[in-house]
């Protein structure tokens, strides 16, 4: 099912949470709304929910007007970060209840209850209770409980935050193998730049109610829109020195040294930050740019070195046969890819 948000605003008195939100889903995608906390993307979620009323804009599922059609007529299937199991009942109690609801008849809704039991790995734990199970456990009975009413749009709000750091990866690895094998529209909601990278077809990068960049993982992390989404994934995350423009070059901090980045048509003295990220530093002694070593870390075949450069510390990774010496200094120059020049106050992309 395709879903399509036109110019969504939601306000809470003189707040206002979302605004002027549009995208398209596409059918059968894992989309991931995404962002710091504040930033909409669950109110968005409850909005597609119908949990929340936008007080702006239209919903869409395929050619149907949802923005105002009530949680139960909208067939979503709703995971939330605490799991909401009913303590009392059994999984297989648990996984059947909204058939219940929907009076299915008991034969048939115990045989769809297990089928998902064991799309989701819970089918020998039918008869526990969800006091008697592990978080991650307790999760998988969860989404089998979404996915048994087999629904036209799976929403998953934060759910992987209560577990701890080795299953939050065994789980959203077993989301996507779920996602890709029902073929279900999925938006998952997460902070977790890391989540996200991972297991989405798309993401839309949120900031303040405002969608930044809707785009694949990589291109996300390879073209960012502006200065908050580059800031935003990394890890390390993205050194960002300031600069200023003079004659289509940028120069950094008080000595003005030549970055070798080009910025055309962009006027003089324009302030900017020179961002790149740490794989795309290049130790280059024939370089003009130089940089002071402050230290240096192995990680394995590569060495993380920090140093400082216009003033900043940075980072970037260096081959393990080169030794660098705390206060050596060193010239640096950039790849091609991973560097980019942002306006210092609006974050526009320039390069």
């Amino acid at each position: 099912m395709k879903i399509r948000l036109e110019h969504i605003v939601k306000r809470f008195d003189d707040n206002t949470a979302v605004n002027d939100f549009t995208a398209e889903i596409e059918s059968g995608e894992l989309v991931t709304l995404l962002g710091p906390s504040g930033c909409g993307k669950s109110t968005m979620l409850n909005m597609l929910s119908g949990i929340l009323y936008p007080t702006e804009g239209k919903i869409y599922f395929d050619d149907d007007d949802v923005t105002f059609m009530s949680s139960e007529k909208r067939g979503i299937g709703l995971v939330f970060q605490n799991y909401a199991l009913y303590p009392h009942m059994t999984v297989l109690e648990n996984i059947c209840f909204p058939l219940e609801i929907k009076k299915v008849p008991k034969k048939e809704r115990i045989e769809r209850a297990q089928k998902m039991a064991e799309l989701v790995h819970v089918d020998g734990m039918m008869n526990r209770k969800p006091g008697q199970l592990s978080g991650g456990q307790q999760q998988r009975v969860a989404i089998a409980r979404a996915l048994v009413k087999e629904p036209r749009l799976l929403l998953l709000d934060e759910p992987l935050s209560n577990l701890d750091a080795r299953l939050r990866i065994e789980m959203r690895e077993e989301i996507r193998r779920i996602q890709l094998e029902t073929g279900v529209t999925t938006i998952f909601v997460t902070h977790d730049q890391e989540e996200a990278m991972s297991i989405s077809d798309h993401i839309i990068l949120m900031k303040l109610g405002v969608l930044q960049q809707y785009d694949k993982p990589q291109y996300l992390y390879d073209q960012p829109a502006n200065c908050f989404v580059a800031d935003f994934l990394g890890n390390p995350p993205i050194n960002k020195v300031e600069g200023v423009v003079k004659g289509g070059k940028v120069l950094l901090g008080v000595e003005e040294v030549d970055s070798q980045v080009r910025v055309e048509n962009v006027p003089d003295n324009t302030k900017v930050y020179l961002s790149f990220r740490a794989e795309s530093v290049v130790l280059d002694n024939s370089s003009p740019l130089k940089a002071k070593v402050v230290l240096t870390s192995v990680m394995g075949k590569e060495i993380i070195t920090s140093f400082i450069l216009g003033g900043k510390e940075v980072r970037g990774y260096m081959n393990s046969d080169v030794e660098l010496k705390r206060d050596e200094e060193i010239g640096i120059s950039f790849k091609k890819s991973g560097v980019f020049v942002f306006d210092f106050e609006s974050g526009e992309r320039y390069l």
